[in-house]
């Protein structure tokens, strides 16, 4: 849980650096192409999908302190963690979506109930992991939905795959 927080945290500041520079490039070329331009409707949709992990709270505690009460409520393996790290990474390469702070909360909840479900052979209901990640049943489902469909339905982490998370996970250790 430490690792992942520390890995995460890592990410979240580089994110946050990359997007502040990207604004201000931004704003520098105003002739740009618009971000929401609608000529591949597949493209739109997958921004609207990922928009819809922005805004809401950001994190009252640190991760560290938001995995470890997942941890300690939602009594998930650690496989899922490792998975959940791999969509998360899945979703950086394939959907350009970046885990900041203002999309953590709703990210790491739905990315950890996806891997649960996936992983786990049984599973608490929605509205559990709904309650512990800090957010409401439906927006949780309402979540759940969108993350698939930026997945495009491929959760399967083949063995080698997971076997190299892991062994990512090992070297931040030492």
């Amino acid at each position: 849980i430490s690792v992942l927080a520390s890995i995460l945290e890592r990410h979240i500041a580089l994110n946050e650096r990359a997007m502040a520079a990207a604004s201000g490039l931004d704003q520098s070329a105003p002739g740009d192409k618009d971000d929401d331009d609608d000529s591949d409707p597949a493209a739109a949709a997958a921004r609207k999908r990922a928009r819809a992990f922005d805004g809401g709270t950001v994190l009252d505690m640190s991760l560290h302190a938001f995995l470890e009460r997942f941890s300690r409520y939602a009594h998930v393996s650690p496989q899922v963690y490792v998975v959940a790290y791999a969509y998360l990474d899945r979703l950086r390469r394939s959907a350009g979506v970046r885990v900041v702070r203002a999309n953590a909360q709703r990210l790491l909840t739905t990315a950890i109930l996806v891997a649960s479900k996936f992983v786990e052979d049984r599973n608490y209901r929605n509205s559990y992991f709904a309650a512990v990640g800090g957010l409401a049943a439906a927006e949780l489902s309402a979540l759940e939905l969108d993350f698939l469909f930026l997945m495009q339905f491929r959760l399967n982490v083949c063995a080698g795959v997971f076997r190299s998370y892991c062994r990512h996970l090992e070297r931040e250790v030492s």
